[in-house]
């Protein structure tokens, strides 16, 4: 099974998603439910980071993710595996209150190093895909907005505005995400660079549902106007797979290979 969560991207995170059949619901509703998913987070996903150069020359990175929610905070672990000079290890842990913590590391390292939040607009691996991207934190801004009712493709989609504080420290000043009406699955996400005016879309493709979950199999990044995208592709996935504090301990960050 293939799994993605948008709050790990995501939703790396990043989300598994229960299926609804609600024809509408209001904008405290879907709201509720975003958070109320990320509150439920439990899975390991694996597959590859694929960066497209405007060329069209392509670099690809195997990568692992697992996330789970302990009760305010959920917690995320990335591993770029290969190829062995792309090696990292990044642990994040995002709590519900504002509060963020982003920690890297190698193999072998003397100990972890803390990420300050001016670094988590910064790109992993020079992709599309930032630091930021793999906690998927914009449901839970304080200021959000249903935009309005509007198709993508085939699907009937609520249109969702989220605007982040000064404290939620972001490097977007704004993500607008189609949600699919009976799935609440995004479809499509726009993430407005705060610094730059840029906008990155984010496309979700191959939707499924299994067992009531929804999940997509490939998510392309792209920046509007300019040449070149990255995607992140998921192999293999597991959802409920009973995580516990072990799978997040620091010293894993450091931890020979």
């Amino acid at each position: 099974m293939t799994l993605l969560k948008p709050f790990a991207l995501l939703a790396f995170a990043s989300s598994l998603l229960p299926a609804q059949e609600a024809p509408a619901a209001t904008l405290q509703e879907l709201v509720q439910q975003a958070r109320a998913r990320r509150d439920a987070t439990d899975f390991r996903a694996s597959g590859r980071l694929v960066r497209i150069a405007a060329s069209g020359e392509r670099h690809n990175y195997q990568i692992a993710l697992r996330a789970h929610s302990f009760g305010d905070v959920v917690k995320i672990f990335c591993e770029v595996t290969g190829p062995p000079p792309a090696r990292v290890r990044l642990l994040m842990e995002t709590r519900a209150a504002g509060r963020t913590v982003v920690r890297s590391g190698h193999a072998g390292d003397a100990a972890p190093k803390d990420l300050a939040p001016a670094a988590w607009g910064d790109p992993l691996l020079d992709s599309n895909l930032t630091y930021e991207d793999l906690m998927e934190n914009q449901f839970l801004w304080q200021k959000q907005t249903l935009v309005k009712e509007e198709k993508y493709g085939a699907r009937d989609c609520d249109v969702i505005r989220s605007e982040p504080a000064p404290a939620d420290r972001s490097h977007y000043s704004a993500v607008t995400s189609w949600l699919d009406r009976q799935t609440h699955y995004p479809v499509k996400v726009e993430k407005l660079v705060e610094s730059t005016g840029q906008i990155k879309e984010f496309i979700y493709y191959g939707l499924r549902e299994s067992k009531g979950i929804w999940s997509a199999s490939q998510i392309e990044i792209k920046i509007a106007g300019k040449p070149g995208s990255t995607l992140l592709i998921i192999t293999r996935g597991t959802g409920q797979a009973r995580l516990t504090a072990a799978d997040f301990d620091r010293a894993l960050l450091t931890k020979p290979y």
